[in-house]
């Protein structure tokens, strides 16, 4: 109550009153009609807390040093399982503190952003702990604002879930965190807020016996537009938008970073009763599906009917994510150190990739590494770890489906959190052995990539650079533009010197801007190199949603299967047809007159055709503008076909290049049909002749060499590429070690040589 004598004012008061009322309405759980009805009439502060008293699950009291002190109110205390239940909170403030107050449960408290390699959730992730997880049933959070605004009385409205159903004991506490003068560097207000709590020696805990209604076990009838069963990436929002199962209460494979969940054919869920959107979604090659749910007496299985609008595999074309972590970013990284091949691969399925390349890196390497093999698999995707799943209320039976066998995992190594990193993110696919040799630690492998990049081709695995653009962005759109760049970050640096000196393959992107991710690869092809760009992910590190939110398409004339799948996806890199991008738009049968061989030779320049076969796909209508302080799409400069739309319509602008340069371009509805296209262009030398649709696909190139002549297209190229390596030595040098240093400058200048030695025998400027 407030201090004898005091009666806090009767409009803030009602205002707050109102405030919450509405809130609870927003949340589902509105106040009856009466009640409402009767809170806008009322002019004496004890009508209104009268009227509310019965609706209060919750009082808290704030002491003169900011000690949350909590007790039950008179609402019952009633909850249902997997769902939540909205309540008022009143909070007493006689000392009129300005704080950010903070709804807690033990064991539950969402996500900590640690700002290294990882975020993990306080929800333990272990075997030891598995009575700590049985008993992290209840979760809590505060609707917003949470800022108390000084008044000896507000409401704030209380949404509590339950993992379970039953009669169960539970503890709400709450935390008001006031900005601390001097500020703290190392704990946050909330922090210390809590630590307030931890060392207060009175009960600050507000214990309730909850009664919790139980759920509905729903069975999920997911089905190809075949018939067939597979694994999608299923979503479940109520009318508040909030998804289902509670983000903070999963456990793999269903991850706390993502909205959806990955579901096979006769999986489940538990739902409440009430109304749902359930959509369903299995990669850029399907258009979600959406469909309004009642859950009631009686239902016990909803059926969830995919929409494919494309299928590559149909035209020879497998699509892959070369880059994608089963450790370290978003997943748990402490003290179980990733999830296991049994999660990756129901993510990778239930995206419709044909193969993901799980990499092993800085964070969680020594875990991770046990699960190379030098092989390709196909786990069954089994709960990994049976008691701490059933500890979390997780009793449902993995099911095999009809597609499970079009998925693979490869495991093998990102060159990430080693000394060598500064230079440039690596990624070995397919490699024999994975441990550098003379190693025992991370620490013990070498300072600059070269040497790691000749150890993998000697095992002829495919060496290249992960999320190729970071730090090579230079403040234009221009491709290709001549900017020198500063070399700042962890994108494909050191790919300069590599390549030159036949020791990389490939440099991979599909995550940012394509003008910082292109450039370095449209140089490389301009002085004649057959360097390939991939699409990846990075996931969860660049990308949550999902692997596969870049990936590359190769043709094959057979499926990758068994435990070579990767050996046959990656000859088909090298030797064959491919394409990269969002997966929203693809290019079959690139053809320079009619032949479809990436390498080809005419008797002179002159004229040719360049056929394909285009296909994209569109909404017919522009999405919602985001939310105010949120990127549109995935990235704010991301991949996105949308990036791609012409106006509001449905039409994209597929561009022909040679030698980096767009030379023709036609305006393509992406309303999902195949197009045949056609572009009739002279070649006035050897050349490299590919399509895109910026922001969204590109293939790998033609070479083109007429009159036996090499491709020799920009001097500028070649000296661009020259001076960059100084730029990259003056950027990167200190961080190699002494003793590696000279080896180090010898390749540099070896590679700068061969730029000097190409720019003399370039045709063009």
């Amino acid at each position: 109550m407030t201090e004898p004598g005091t009666q806090p004012a009767v409009q803030p008061l009602l205002a707050s009153a109102t405030r919450a009322v509405r809130a609870l309405r927003d949340l589902g759980d509105p106040l009856p009609d009466g009640v409402t009805a009767r809170l806008a009439g009322l002019t004496t502060v004890g009508d209104i807390e009268d009227l509310l008293r019965p609706f209060v699950l919750v009082e808290v009291r704030l002491d003169e040093y900011a000690a949350a002190i909590s007790s039950p109110g008179t609402a019952p205390p009633e909850l249902v399982q997997h769902g939540w239940r909205s309540f008022l909170v009143r909070i007493e403030n006689p000392h009129r503190i300005e704080a950010e107050l903070a709804g807690q449960t033990p064991g539950v408290l969402g996500v900590l952003d640690h700002h290294s390699h990882a975020a993990r959730t306080v929800l333990p992730d272990t075997v030891d702990s598995v009575p700590r997880i049985e008993k992290a049933w209840l979760q809590a959070r505060l609707a917003p604002p949470a800022a108390l605004s000084g008044l000896e009385v507000e409401y704030r409205v209380l949404s509590v879930y339950s993992r379970d159903a039953g009669r169960r004991t539970g503890a709400l506490t709450f935390a008001a965190a006031v900005q601390e003068t001097p500020g703290s560097l190392t704990r946050s207000p909330l922090a210390l807020a809590g630590r307030r709590t931890m060392l207060d020696t009175r009960d600050t805990a507000a214990t309730f016996e909850f009664d919790c209604a139980p759920a509905r076990e729903i069975r999920l009838d997911v089905r190809e537009p075949d018939g067939a069963s597979s694994m999608a990436a299923v979503t479940v929002r109520d009318a508040q938008g909030r998804s289902y199962p509670s983000t903070a209460m999963r456990l793999a494979p269903d991850m706390f970073f993502h909205e959806h969940v990955y579901r096979a054919t006769g999986e489940v869920l538990r739902l409440p009763e009430g109304d749902y959107e359930i959509s369903a979604r299995r990669g850029p090659e399907y258009r979600e599906t959406r469909r309004d749910v009642r859950v009631e007496a009686g239902t016990d299985a909803v059926e969830l009917r995919l929409d494919r609008w494309v299928d590559p595999a149909a035209h020879g074309y497998y699509s892959g994510d070369p880059h994608i972590h089963a450790g370290g970013c978003s997943h748990y990284n402490v003290p179980s150190e990733g999830v296991t091949p049994e999660t990756m691969i129901r993510h990778v399925r239930g995206e419709g990739l044909w193969l993901g390349s799980v990499l092993t890196w800085g964070p969680c390497y020594y875990h991770q590494k046990q699960f190379f093999s030098g092989e390709s698999i196909s786990p069954p995707a089994l709960l990994e770890n049976p008691a701490m799943q059933h500890a979390q209320g997780m009793t449902w039976e993995p099911r095999p489906t009809d597609r499970d066998g079009e998925s693979l995992l490869r495991y093998d190594v990102e060159v990430s959190g080693f000394p060598s990193s500064h230079s440039g993110h690596v990624i070995l696919l397919g490699l024999t052995d994975q441990d550098y040799p003379g190693t025992a630690l991370i620490e013990d492998w070498p300072s600059w990539n070269l040497p790691i990049m000749r150890w993998g081709r000697a095992q002829n695995a495919l060496v290249g650079y992960a999320h190729c653009g970071l730090g090579l962005a230079v403040g234009t759109d221009e491709l290709p533009n001549h900017v020198v760049p500063g070399f700042h970050s962890i994108g494909s640096n050191e790919i300069i010197v590599d390549v030159p000196l036949g020791a990389a393959d490939f440099q991979a992107g599909a995550e940012v801007a394509p003008a910082a991710e292109l450039n370095v690869w449209y140089h490389l092809l301009n002085v004649g190199f057959r360097t390939l760009m991939l699409g990846e992910t990075d996931y969860p590190c660049i990308y949550d949603d999902g692997p596969g939110v870049g990936r590359t398409y190769v043709r094959l004339p057979s499926p990758p299967q068994g435990p070579r799948a990767l050996e046959a996806w990656i000859a088909g890199l090298r030797d064959g047809a491919s394409y990269f991008g969002d997966g929203r738009s693809h290019v079959f049968d690139l053809a320079v007159d009619g032949e479809v061989g990436r390498e080809q030779r005419r008797a002179s320049p002159g004229p040719v055709r360049v056929t394909a076969t285009v296909a994209a796909w569109l909404p017919p209508d522009l999405p919602p503008a985001p939310e105010p302080g949120r990127p549109a799409y995935s990235a704010p400069v991301g991949w996105h076909l949308e990036r791609a739309r012409i106006g509001a319509g449905r039409t994209v602008l597929l561009e022909l290049v040679v030698n980096g340069v767009a030379v023709a371009a036609q305006e393509l509805v992406a309303d999902g049909a195949e197009h045949e296209v056609g572009f009739d262009v002279t070649l006035e030398r050897s050349s490299w002749v590919a399509l895109r649709i910026l922001h969204s696909v590109h293939t790998q190139p033609i070479f083109v060499e007429a009159g036996g002549r090499p491709i020799r297209a920009s001097r500028r190229s070649a000296q661009w590429l020259h001076d960059s390596v100084d730029a990259l030595w003056a950027a990167k040098s200190g961080f190699i070690r002494p003793g590696e240093r000279g080896e180090a400058r010898a390749a540099y200048d070896a590679a700068q040589a061969v730029y000097l030695g190409l720019r003399d025998e370039c045709e063009a400027e």
